[in-house]
């Protein structure tokens, strides 16, 4: 391993471990204690016209339909999001945000701002890019490994 993925390696660690102790530390102070998941759903919806089926919310989290059925009550519950008849097909819900969840995500999206602008700022045009290639490189891999655990999970229930 070399000396850049050794300080890669400890610098992520220590990322991972300060975005943990954040999440705490916003449930300690929070009266919802939205999960990533939550918060996820809600982004989510905000990039939807017209809202989405329950089935859709799971597909999209990659969750089973009573899942995300827990999900949609939850909010639900805190006023972030409503469902209502779906006027095309009257056997389904249709999961909307009402203007609290439309101002918690766009609370979310301003904030996901401020820390771009802080983590990028100063950067030179070529660190950004290499920044930009690196971030993209660190997706890549967890999307690899959701997809190889799929299917290695999927193998064992056959």
């Amino acid at each position: 391993m070399s000396s850049f993925s050794k300080n890669f390696n400890k610098i992520l660690a220590e990322a991972y471990h300060s975005i943990l102790l954040l999440k705490e530390t916003k449930k300690k102070y929070s009266k919802g204690n939205l999960s990533f998941r939550d918060r996820n759903t809600i982004t989510y919806l905000s990039n939807i016209e017209g809202g989405k089926k329950i089935s859709d919310i799971g597909d999209y989290l990659k969750i089973s339909r009573p899942s995300a059925t827990s999900v949609v009550k939850k909010l639900e519950k805190l006023g972030l999001v409503e469902k209502r008849i779906n006027p095309c097909n009257k056997r389904s819900i249709i999961v909307t945000l009402t203007r609290r969840g439309r101002l918690f995500s766009a609370f979310q999206h301003r904030y996901r701002q401020r820390l771009a602008e802080a983590v990028c700022e100063g950067f030179s045009e070529e660190e950004q890019k290499a920044f930009y290639k690196g971030l993209s490189k660190l997706n890549e891999f967890f999307i690899d490994s959701i997809e190889e655990s799929e299917k290695i999970h999927g193998k064992d229930k056959e």
